[in-house]
């Protein structure tokens, strides 16, 4: 067994080194985004260079999510490179350290790593993003350039879908704002389930106007009541429960919406309970569920990087290696993960499959250079 002090120790040089890459790929991150913002709002003067650096700092969390398996392939890489330069990688093989008991504690740190940012980071970075696109929109509203288009708040030609295991509720809307959270021309569908499991019509509203309020209620203006077989009723208002929010509705206008980690099981039950398929969701969170597991295969492939490459000599060698592996698993990743939101394969199977695939390689790579 591996001594506590020894523990700490290597664990501190791998986090020093994630920490390192974390800092070096933020860097850059962050400089290229800020260039291109400010080419974006190159000829907006209400923009400054602190606005565009604001802007760039709200961004970089979520691309910093997205490349956070680099973060830990060059960061493994360059501990591991440190231990050897300084042979303290030697020492402890000659101790009798297989590489099996020194690279615990850095899957103890990837582990960790991949747990917090599911956990803790990716609602922060979600929500750092949604307020980006907030503020880049009244950037762009307030711009000279867009002075002649529409308000980004305003929605057309809106469907929003909602229900149970008993009914299912389907609203459409001609006109909407998001900032008023209202919708304009509005007619609900109203349709029951019954006992054999077919859906039927049941009632019919045409509203003028209808505000979604923070209670998670609809208030109707102007409400006709149809329903075949009675007469046609006229309500001044209307209230109903829904299970929509804001979120909801700007995803129905088309426009971009984040959803943290928390809030994901929750989205996934309220969509298939409206007769929708969860897809998009269900694949965001099993990767987010697999983090952890694909942190530890790029560490693990780092490790057999390394592990052979410095004894043969040559750094560059190493890492044009690393990169090499991390573009390959990386595109592969989304790609694979693509097929998956497009429904040709299961989002459960396309979230896992690279990672778990990437893990059992990497493992099998480190057996033949430790045990040849």
């Amino acid at each position: 067994m591996i001594r506590p002090t020894l523990f700490l120790y290597i664990m501190w040089q791998f986090l020093l080194g994630i920490a390192l890459a974390f800092i070096v790929l933020l860097g850059i991150i962050m400089l290229v985004d800020f260039v291109e913002l400010s080419r974006r709002f190159g000829d907006n003067q209400s923009v400054g260079m602190i606005d565009t650096f604001m802007l760039t700092g709200l961004k970089a969390p979520q691309l910093i999510e997205e490349t956070l398996p680099f973060v830990v392939l060059f960061g493994t890489m360059n501990a591991l490179s440190k231990l050897n330069s300084r042979s303290e990688l030697i020492v402890m093989r000659a101790a009798g350290l297989s590489a099996w008991r020194f690279l615990i504690p850095g899957i103890f740190v990837t582990l960790a790593i991949g747990l917090f940012w599911a956990l803790v980071m990716n609602p922060v970075a979600i929500k750092s993003d949604n307020l980006f696109n907030e503020i880049r929109d009244e950037f762009n509203d307030n711009s000279e350039r867009n002075l002649a288009d529409k308000d980004s708040s305003e929605l057309e030609k809106i469907w929003l879908r909602e229900g149970n295991q008993f009914s299912r509720t389907v609203i459409f809307a001609e006109s909407g704002n998001l900032k008023t959270r209202t919708l304009q021309d509005i007619t609900i569908y109203q349709f029951i389930k019954s006992s054999d499991g077919d859906t039927q019509f049941s009632t019919r509203f045409d509203a003028d106007s209808a505000r979604l309020t923070d209670e998670s209620y609809w208030l109707f203006s102007d409400v006709m009541e149809t329903v075949e077989g009675r007469q046609t009723q006229f309500f001044e208002t209307l209230t109903v429960q829904t299970k929509l929010t804001l979120d909801d509705l700007r995803a129905a206008s088309g426009k971009e919406v984040n959803l943290p980690f928390w809030q994901l099981p929750s989205e996934i039950s309220k969509f298939q309970a409206a007769g929708f398929t969860a897809t998009s969701l269900t694949l965001r969170l099993n990767r987010l569920l697999a983090l952890p597991i694909m942190l530890t295969a790029m560490l693990l492939i780092a490790a057999g990087a390394s592990m052979q490459l410095t004894r043969l000599g040559g750094t560059l060698s190493l890492i044009i290696y690393g990169v090499a592996i991390g573009f390959i698993v990386y595109f592969t990743n989304n790609m694979v993960c693509a097929f998956g939101e497009t429904g040709a394969l299961p989002p459960i199977f396309a979230a896992w499959a690279v990672p778990v695939f990437i893990l059992f390689v990497s493992i099998a790579r480190l057996c033949i250079i430790e045990d040849g």
